[in-house]
């Protein structure tokens, strides 16, 4: 049986406290995406309660995570469409390891779920065997690093995903949820 659960002020920054809670990590992983109404992201994350997804959605805003892009009056009330301030939403290492242990690996399971839960939903929508013609991709390489050819390699990733993370939806284009994890072997120091 494990102890209590880590809070949110036990973590070491507002960005990582802000950033790293399972739901608003869901919200932001969501208007990643593209930009959704409060009503666009209860169908998006219909097991979130609506508490809990509009607290959210404010929380991100106050931090200055999301923002406001439109505004259209819905009957007596006015629906707001959000969507990320993409510069943001990346932490560094420091801010991203900055809770104790318990917090950080809540963190991966989050993300993790989140990939199960994106292909459960697309492999849901397809008629019968439809899913097997959707492009998917899913590699693991040991690579042998140095501190130097790591850092070389997260700068290379994020120049190509900057080619094509500001791409919005258009004819012909397709929503893809691209996961990158690169993490340390255990037990293994490095060799001099």
């Amino acid at each position: 049986m494990s102890g209590p659960r880590p809070t949110l002020r036990s973590m070491g920054t507002d960005r990582a406290r802000l950033l790293m809670h399972p739901v608003r990590m869901r919200i932001v992983m969501a208007l990643s995406a593209e930009a959704l109404t409060t009503r666009d992201l209860q169908r998006v994350l219909p097991d979130v309660p609506q508490a809990s997804l509009y607290r959210g959605v404010a929380d991100l805003k106050d931090g200055g995570v999301v923002e406001v892009v439109s505004e259209e009056r819905r009957g007596g009330a006015i629906e707001k469409t959000y969507r990320v301030v993409r510069d943001r939403v990346t932490m560094t290492r420091e801010e991203f390891t900055s809770g104790p242990p318990e917090e950080f690996l809540a963190t991966i399971q989050v993300f993790a779920d989140q990939i199960v839960a994106a292909t459960t939903a697309f492999m849901g929508a397809s008629q019968n065997d439809e899913w097997r013609g959707g492009r998917f991709s899913v590699r693991h390489e040991p690579l042998w690093l140095t501190e130097k050819q790591r850092e070389d390699l997260s700068t290379e990733l994020a120049e190509v995903m900057g080619k094509y993370e500001s791409m919005h939806r258009r004819p012909g284009s397709r929503h893809y949820s691209f996961n990158l994890a690169i993490i340390p072997d255990h037990g293994d120091t490095p060799e001099n």
